[in-house]
Order: structure tokens, then C-alpha cells, then sequence
């Protein structure tokens, strides 16, 4: 393994490949797939089902194009990031609209029990009087 700031060779052609090459997903020389950035490939694969599998269970709405997903570039982050929140969002909006109207309507039955107990006891004080 090297140091940090020295040169490698590419494992392919034997061309000499700075810093900057190596952040490329190909050898600049032979156009052969860098080893690191064929791992990294393989790794997101891996990454992604495990990520689907395990966001699926959470939220068992989500279609698959919306579960977050790692590009297959060396270093690359999540993407698919603005499907997933606009997914939760939506479930979100939906459970508060769900429990704001079972409160409304929690609110209107209770409301009409007192009034009606209310009334009940004022017709009740009014013909026994």
C-alpha cells in the first residue's frame, strides 16, 4: 500500500497513475477499469439491496425507485434522497390528516354528549320544579 501523495500503477498496462487518475473510474492509458473502482461497484450493488431491503420494512409504502440508492462510483453518496423524504413527507401528511379528523370527530361526539346531558338536565330541572 502506498502513502498518501505518492504515485501507483495502474495494475493493467503499468502506467503511472497521479492522484487525480485515480479518481477516475478508468485508467487514462489502457481505458481498464481501476480495481478500487470496480469494488466500489460491487459494494453499492450490495449496499443498495440491503438499504432496500431494510427501508422497505420500515416503510412498507415505498416503491423501490423511491428507497434511497448509492451510486456506483468510487466515493459517490446516496442518491435518490428527494424521492425517499418526499415519501415520508407524504406519509406524514397523511397521518396528521388521519388523526386531525378522528380528533375533530372525537371533539363533535363528546361536544354533543355534554349538550345533550346538558339539555337533559335542564328540561329535567324545568318540569320537575
Amino acid at each position: 500500500m502506498s502513502t498518501p501523495g505518492t504515485v501507483m500503477n495502474c495494475q493493467h498496462c503499468g502506467g503511472t497513475l497521479s492522484l487525480n487518475d485515480m479518481t477516475r473510474p478508468n485508467c487514462p492509458f489502457c481505458g481498464q477499469v481501476l480495481p478500487h473502482h470496480a469494488r466500489a461497484a460491487e459494494h453499492a450493488v450490495l449496499v443498495n439491496q440491503v438499504l432496500s431491503n431494510q427501508i422497505g420494512a420500515q416503510y412498507p409504502g415505498l416503491t423501490p425507485g423511491q428507497t434511497p440508492q448509492i451510486g456506483h462510483q468510487y466515493g459517490a453518496g446516496l442518491q435518490n434522497m428527494g424521492n425517499f423524504y418526499q415519501a415520508q413527507y407524504q406519509q406524514v401528511n397523511q397521518a396528521v390528516a388521519r388523526s386531525m379528523k378522528t380528533a375533530v370527530i372525537f371533539s363533535v361526539v363528546i361536544g354533543g354528549i355534554i349538550l345533550l346531558v346538558t339539555f337533559g338536565i335542564l328540561a329535567a330541572t324545568f318540569l320537575f320544579i
